[in-house]
């Protein structure tokens, strides 16, 4: 297999190599620094793995990941990164990542991860995995996928809280809306920011718009 590996920190770069060409049959591995980088490479060399950083100069990750999907479908992308929360791994998968896996856990996981890919599934890893039901829907197109939230991530209570938020409504409004008391508003309010890792209403009104939340 032909692997590509966008990240900025050289000692990582090194030890995926090792670890690679240790364990899996490799044709050949090239590296990049940036995501820029990342997207000419693509265009110019078929890669069969692209194992990707979100943060890296010049394009981050996640732009990276859209460009490669969009002119090279069949190239498996996997996110190895330290920012690891819901948030990152939701835009990941909605730019078309087919893993997502933490820097700081075992090497087995990326390993895993392109097993997985390689199988046309989706991995992710799994201190987030309980977050993600996913459905890979192989009649529609070839690598179609949709991110769903779990039944219990966000209650139906928190949902009726979230509309309201984002309707402009202040916590005094939606408790006489809802006849519960003002601090069970804003305890709502907050274990949404909380299962979310966002930090803050206007954050928390943008995710649920762009991710229809209000809908469900």
């Amino acid at each position: 297999m032909k692997i590509l590996i966008a990240d900025d920190h050289k000692m990582f770069i090194e030890g995926i190599q090792h670890i690679l060409e240790k364990e899996l049959k490799i044709e050949s591995i090239q590296f990049v620094m940036n995501g820029k980088d990342a997207i000419e490479i693509s265009h110019k060399e078929k890669f069969d793995f692209v194992l990707m950083d979100i943060n890296m100069p010049t394009l981050d990750g996640v732009y990276a990941c859209k460009e490669i999907k969009r002119h090279s479908a069949n190239t498996k992308i996997i996110f190895v990164t330290m920012l690891c929360n819901y948030a990152n791994a939701s835009a990941a998968l909605h730019a078309g990542a087919d893993g997502f896996v933490f820097k700081g856990n075992s090497s087995d996981e990326v390993l895993q991860a392109i097993k997985q890919a390689g199988n046309n599934n989706i991995f992710i890893t799994e201190s987030l995995r309980h977050f993600f039901s996913i459905d890979v829907n192989h009649n529609h197109r070839p690598l179609g996928r949709q991110v769903l939230f779990t039944e219990n991530l966000i209650s139906q209570r928190e949902k009726e809280v979230l509309k309201l938020i984002t309707e402009g409504h202040t916590n005094e409004q939606i408790s006489q809306i809802l006849s519960i008391a003002v601090r069970t508003v804003d305890t709502h309010r907050n274990n949404m920011l909380t299962k979310l890792k966002l930090p803050n209403t206007a954050a928390l009104v943008a995710f649920a718009m762009k991710n229809n939340l209000i809908d469900k």
